[in-house]
């Protein structure tokens, strides 16, 4: 074979090597997003998956801070009987340019196995399907939009499950701000892997919104 043929089956062999490369991580990447949350979370973790000031949308700022909830009945719909296989569980509530009229409360959720979590977030969730909406961007493995439960107005739940966690942004007053209960979510979600991951949760309720 000539010089110039040698060289340009190089080159070729050169572009599909990459080619491959760059679908193989692009694949990598995808998984690596949806990776489930199945680490036994410290309470310590769950506060630092929980996002705080300048991490959430414009104009809501923290509340009293993250708190540790060690009670079982906040991860259930109407306070009822405690879920079985919870663990333990944080929140962080936020106000609407200080005025606590206007509120939003982010809940994490463990259990002790995805079974559990499961028949929690069914539960957690309601029985309203009439009032569930789906999300513009899938969050984890399980996830739904809930307007308005009960008699209630101007609330949004946003819920996720993803392993043996499971997540709920509930916002009350200003309209009902569905898209920032959303972006919210996927938020916590990021922060969790990323927790989970033994990385310093960094991500934020502006990053999902453009991505």
């Amino acid at each position: 074979m000539s010089r110039t043929g040698t060289a340009a089956l190089v080159a070729l062999l050169g572009i599909a090597a990459l080619t491959s490369c760059s679908s193989d991580n692009s694949g990598s990447a995808g998984q690596e997003s949806d990776k489930p949350i199945t680490k036994q979370l410290t309470q310590e973790e769950i506060a630092q998956a929980l996002p705080g000031s300048g991490e959430v949308i414009s104009g809501w700022e923290p509340y009293k801070g993250k708190r540790v909830t060690s009670e079982a009945t906040y991860c259930t719909a109407s306070g009822g009987r405690a879920p079985k296989g919870w663990v333990r569980a944080g929140s962080a509530w936020f106000a609407n340019n200080g005025s606590t009229d206007n509120m939003m409360d982010i809940g994490i959720c463990l259990y002790g196995s995805a079974e559990n979590s499961k028949a929690a977030y069914a539960a957690w969730r309601g029985k309203e399907s009439s009032k569930e909406q789906n999300l513009k961007k899938k969050v984890g493995e399980e996830s739904v939009l809930v307007a308005n439960p009960g008699a209630s107005e101007d609330t949004f739940y946003a819920f996720s499950r993803s392993g043996n966690v499971n997540i709920r942004v509930k916002i009350q007053g200003t309209g009902g701000d569905s898209t920032g209960a959303q972006d919210v979510l996927a938020a916590t979600f990021k922060r969790l892997q990323q927790v989970q991951d033994g990385e310093r949760p960094t991500a934020t309720a502006a990053e999902q919104a453009t991505g």
